[in-house]
């Protein structure tokens, strides 16, 4: 019986080990997702004017025929202030329209009135409370939260769910509506017509791929609002990125009849790059290495900053832990669109081949330190490097020593797909939409997103 006990306890100690493993994985992974949809709007917002350029003729994306059918609808799990948890300890709504309440206490929630939900409220029943407007106009506005537009408003349904964590909020509408809060998250609304609307069949086609994957879906959605997927809700909705929506509606792009991940960034470097920044081991057909100079007048065209050794190995401590000193950096091996694939750090416990765009920005991330753009302006640097499109020069002091490097890159974000300000740039210079997207994504054409959604 001791010893059954005793194997009992390893087991339990195991399990939570494991538990412990698979918590630590899911947090990495959320943060490699931000990396890959990051997006910088002191970037997007940028009032300069891109330099007009003679560009080839570019072809129009084809066209297949549009159906009327209705469209499909999104989940969407509402994260708490500042995207930190899924997990809410109450949740504050107010009606703009009349609302049935479906749960433990049945009835009306009426224009104009709030509800408030806490653990173990008596609205809840099974677990759950649905919020069903009587009007596709209403919008439940959730005072307990903020984004950057203040309180937001959302279309569609809203359901809370309880369990032990706290309260989760899954917001349910249909596509369409969804993608009318996601483009000026996404782009400043401000921005030209045709680039928001190659900004809208990229969202659209970034949607549908997520609802396909329904990497949510344990927690009773597709996708959440946040940049893990896309900004949804963080900015109001505008006239100009509304009648982008409108005016490409169901437009999805499509390579061999099958949605892509159409992965958009904020400015190039003078480039594009493939997926094998993420180490893709078969590289997309429809994401190829282009040249882009559309968005050449923009602040983070090119840039740079300083690191320390210091702080180099601050960096490095917060990432593997074991090592008390780095003695260098050395670029190994760069890409088709010019990234850094394999960076070499020379540590006192050997050298360490850096192969993963997120490792590999996180390693040099400026943070606290002045990231000096083209245009002259200074900004403060984050957790990471603002792209992986750079080069190294060290800094010696008088004796010789190293003291750290001197980083030039150029671009923000991942790099690969649209870039945003390109797409402006490219409208401002007389592009359609559609010779945009021609541009920046290979071998696809337009398709309807009810060829392979199911509303």
């Amino acid at each position: 019986m001791v010893i059954l006990i005793a194997l009992l306890g390893i087991l339990v100690v195991w399990c939570a080990g494991k538990a412990g493993e698979k918590k630590n994985h899911a947090v990495k992974e959320i943060l490699r997702e931000h990396a890959v949809k990051e997006n910088e709007w002191a970037s997007l917002l940028s009032e300069s004017e891109p330099q007009e350029k003679e560009v080839q003729k570019m072809p129009s994306v084809q066209e297949k025929e549009e159906t009327t059918e209705d469209q499909p609808k999104i989940q969407v799990l509402l994260m708490t202030n500042g995207y930190e948890s899924y997990y809410h300890t109450e949740i504050i709504v107010q009606a703009q329209g009349n609302y049935e309440i479906q749960g433990n206490l049945t009835g009306i929630l009426k224009n104009g009135e709030t509800m408030k939900l806490q653990r173990e409220s008596p609205e809840f029943s099974g677990s759950s409370v649905k919020l069903l407007p009587e009007n596709p106009e209403n919008r439940l506005k959730v005072l307990s939260l903020t984004r950057g537009q203040g309180n937001p408003a959302y279309r569609g349904s809203l359901t809370v769910y309880e369990d032990e964590n706290g309260l989760r909020m899954v917001n349910e509408l249909p596509l369409e509506q969804y993608l009318c809060a996601v483009v000026p998250s996404e782009m400043p609304s401000s921005y030209p017509k045709e680039a928001l609307k190659a900004q809208a069949v990229c969202a659209r086609t970034y949607a549908v791929v997520q609802m396909q994957a329904q990497k949510r879906k344990d927690l009773g959605a597709q996708v959440d609002d946040s940049v893990s997927f896309q900004v949804y809700g963080n900015s109001q909705e505008a006239e100009s990125s509304n009648e982008a929506v409108k005016a490409t509606e169901g437009k999805i792009l499509l390579n061999q009849g099958m949605p892509i991940t159409a992965y958009y960034f904020s400015t190039s470097h003078g480039k594009t790059s493939t997926d094998e920044v993420w180490e893709a081991s078969a590289p997309s057909a429809y994401l190829k290495s282009v040249a882009c100079t559309y968005d050449a007048s923009e602040p983070w065209f090119q840039w740079q900053t300083e690191i320390s050794m210091e702080k180099l190995l601050e960096n490095a401590k917060n990432m593997y832990g074991e090592i008390s000193k780095v003695q260098g950096l050395e670029i190994k091996e760069t890409g088709e669109g010019d990234a850094v694939l394999n960076l070499v750090l020379q540590t006192d416990q050997g050298m360490r081949e850096i192969r993963s765009e997120y490792d590999i920005r996180s390693l040099l991330a400026p943070s606290g330190n002045p990231v000096i753009r083209q245009d002259g302006s200074s900004v403060k640097g984050g957790t990471l490097l603002p792209s992986a499109y750079f080069t190294l020069e060290e800094s010696r002091g008088g004796d010789g020593n190293l003291q750290g490097y001197k980083i030039v890159g150029g671009g923000y974000g991942h790099g690969v797909g649209m870039s945003q300000n390109g797409a402006k740039g490219m409208a401002q210079a007389g592009k359609s939409y559609q010779e945009i997207l021609s541009y920046f994504y290979q071998e696809v054409e337009l398709g309807n997103v009810q060829d392979v959604v199911n509303p």
